[in-house]
């Protein structure tokens, strides 16, 4: 077969046909590669990490706060059931699994049906260039060159995925209004449950939401969604996720939304603020808002509850029954008229721990975390008032005083090294003679407690505080007893502690363990315990600090008077002036420690003592501990035996003591010396063949006075 030259016109057409072939190559190259420019890396798109929210959980692994840039929780496609799935599919892109990151039929089709409607109601973009967008384009661009860079970047996600990876990214992604980003999210925030367990209609309303989340918003606008949630189950019938028998009876079915609160209080605020600034201590700042961490805390969210309601509701009892002025009521009166005032009002902070293993198990530093973040319980250094005292008593203990053994209250005054004169005074402003160790405590004298740290040594006292858990600086100052030095009311209820777990200090913790966004531990916290006390000495003050609690006159008797059944120690504290209130009590499972006052420490009210101001609050929050007023009695050694004295000598009783007491002592420090203000009669010493002890047990019996 022959072929003939070409002419020279067919020649120049080839040429041309050529050299414009060339330049398309060349400028479809070029132009590539220009709108390729600012695209990301391969390298870049393998690491697509959606970013996740950080997740607090109380100790029943129920969550209490989540920190984050986007609210996310994120679901491997495989725990997304088919059916939402299928149901996505019908709604953004029905060829997904067809295409390759482009769509060219719909395109096509898209193209047709706008120009015969004359309009661009009709959206081509697949799921793959919905990502590329929401990942890494300029979503508010609506230019010819966005869709140019939309589509190269699809390829290259479709050359890096798979298709299942692809829409585990998307449905992980996307936005649904209401802050949620991502279809677990989502389902938690409308419906209250997870998308594992949500029914057709729900699926529906999800699918139906990124298209427009604001304007479908089942909250704001229900008709609106109702509408959008009939056309997706259209769609789900048309792509057989749904048969037309159940589309129909889909129609009238309930949403069953979440209902919506207007809770103006951060539950647990000052706790998961203090465990924001842990995690962001180790991990960085942007790290627990972005990578997903679970932290497991030990909080107790019941507990945290009544605590809360309980420290609020005796707050307004206190501003309603001294006549404050700066009130909760009048501050949050102020903001609502655009005010900008400052929390001036009265406080409250509590904290519970659990003494046999240092676990906090409720944390108040305030009223409102939104008002003021101020965390009164951790952060602020207060005198603690006679609270201090029993670090005082435990010194007197180990020094090898008893219970029984007495001090005088009577007029002291003390000269300070700066040449002043020091004359403390009782809060009743009375003198009671001679008083033990025991009474001292209960009734809270201050007299007998300097004459006791003038014995024993403010640097013994010391000694105990800190082998207690004490941090703060304490000063050697004879007003040590009366607890001028400043401490946290933490660290003050976790030296409680030690008293409840035997003598045995255990380090406060929050935080049990962290795990990373794939389940990983991250970090497992450890217990910390050491030995602080003898066992019984630590018995022995905290039979002392029941009578604080049992004894009629007790400071903090008024605890027995509100109900409360179960056995407990503890002490109350009151500050010159009524500027702080405190209560710290335990049992063997529990120590509550509550703190109340003014920020700028000024007085509450006259006559507001710690028994009035903190002492209801604990009460309120250990029967919320123990509903059923049942509790555990403290554990008394095998070396603690019992005596009878003699109230007003403190002495072993005679059957001339008018006062008789039952006392509590460690085995051979108990007294051996008989009452010698009550002497037995020269005609009864005569008879020699009497067992005056004996004598003295019988007669005694109509004169014990229980303590």
């Amino acid at each position: 077969m022959q072929f003939r030259p070409l002419t020279h016109g067919e020649k120049m057409f080839l040429w041309i046909a050529g050299l414009a072939l060339v330049c398309i190559i060349g400028i479809g190259t070029a132009a590539v590669k220009w709108f390729s420019r600012d695209l990301p890396s391969m390298e870049r798109l393998e690491m697509i990490e959606p970013s996740l929210k950080t997740r607090i959980l109380a100790s029943d692994g129920s969550v209490i706060k989540e920190f984050y840039e986007e609210n996310r929780v994120f679901l491997p496609l495989d725990q997304i059931p088919p059916k939402v799935q299928k149901t996505f599919l019908a709604v953004e892109d029905r060829r997904f699994y067809q295409h390759s990151g482009i769509d060219m039929q719909r395109i096509f089709v898209t193209m047709c049906r706008d120009l015969i409607h004359w309009s661009r109601a009709q959206g081509a973009s697949t799921i793959t260039q919905q990502i590329s967008t929401d990942l890494f384009l300029n979503k508010k661009e609506q230019t010819f060159p966005r869709k140019i860079r939309e589509a190269l970047l699809a390829f290259k996600i479709e050359r890096t995925y798979s298709k299942d990876e692809i829409l585990e990214i998307y449905l992980n992604q996307i936005y649904f209004g209401e802050g949620t980003y991502g279809i677990e999210a989502a389902s938690r925030k409308y419906f209250g449950k997870s998308v594992k367990d949500i029914g057709l209609n729900q699926m529906a309303l999800l699918a139906g939401l990124p298209k427009n989340p604001g304007g479908y918003n089942p909250f704001t606008n229900p008709e609106r969604a109702a509408k959008r949630v009939d056309l997706v189950l259209k769609a789900m019938e048309e792509f057989h996720v749904i048969t037309k028998a159940e589309r129909d009876s889909l129609r009238a079915t309930s949403l069953n939304l979440v209902q919506k609160t207007s809770e103006k209080r951060d539950f647990a605020g000052y706790f998961c603020e203090y465990i924001r600034q842990e995690i962001e201590a180790k991990y960085g700042s942007r790290s627990i808002y972005r990578d997903g961490y679970t932290v497991y805390t030990t909080i107790d969210a019941g507990l945290q509850q009544a605590a809360e309601q309980n420290l609020e509701t005796y707050d307004k009892q206190l501003e309603e029954a001294n006549s404050l002025t700066s009130t909760r009521a009048a501050y949050e009166e102020a903001v609502a008229l655009g005010k900008t005032p400052k929390a001036e009002y009265l406080q409250s902070a509590l904290v519970a721990i659990d003494p046999r293993n240092g676990h906090i198990l409720a944390l108040v530093g305030g009223r409102n975390f939104r008002e003021t973040q101020y965390n009164r319980a951790m952060q602020a250094p207060r005198q603690p008032g006679s609270a201090f005292k029993p670090f005082l008593y435990i010194a007197a203990l180990e020094n090898g005083l008893n219970p029984s053994d007495m001090l005088y209250d009577t007029p002291l005054v003390v000269e300070l090294p700066n040449g002043d004169v020091w004359k403390p005074r009782n809060y009743d402003e009375k003198f009671h003679g001679a008083v033990s160790l025991r009474e001292a405590l209960a009734y809270s004298y201050n007299i007998p407690s300097i004459k006791l740290i003038q014995r024993v040594g403010t640097p013994s006292v010391i000694d105990v505080a800190k082998r207690m858990g004490i941090k703060s600086r304490l000063q050697n100052v004879l007003s040590l007893a009366l607890g001028t030095n400043e401490v946290t009311l933490l660290e003050l209820t976790s030296a409680y502690g030690v008293l409840a777990a035997e003598g045995m200090r255990a380090e406060p913790m929050a935080i049990t363990k962290i795990e990373d966004r794939n389940g990983n531990v991250l970090e497992e916290y450890r217990e910390y315990h050491e030995e602080a006390l003898q066992p019984d000495v630590a018995y022995v003050i905290t039979d002392m600090l029941t009578s604080v609690v049992d004894e009629v006159h007790g400071t903090g008797a008024s605890a027995r008077r509100y109900g409360l059944d179960i056995p407990v120690a503890g002490k109350t504290g009151t500050t010159d002036e009524y500027t702080d209130g405190w209560f710290i009590g335990y049992n063997p499972e529990l120590v509550i420690g509550v703190w109340t006052g003014f920020d700028e420490r000024r007085p509450i009210g006259r006559g507001m003592t710690g028994a009035n101001v903190a002492l209801p609050i604990w009460v309120e929050t250990m029967k919320a501990a123990y509903p059923t007023n049942r509790g555990p009695a403290f554990n008394r050694p095998s070396n603690i035996i019992e005596e009878l004295i003699c109230q007003e000598s403190g002495l072993l009783s005679t059957p001339y003591c008018p006062k008789v007491v039952r006392e509590i002592f460690i085995e051979g420090n108990e007294p051996t010396r008989e009452c010698d203000l009550h002497r037995v009669s020269s005609y009864d010493l005569l008879d020699k063949d009497k067992d005056f002890r004996q004598l003295d047990k019988e007669a005694s019996r109509d004169r014990i006075i229980p303590q």
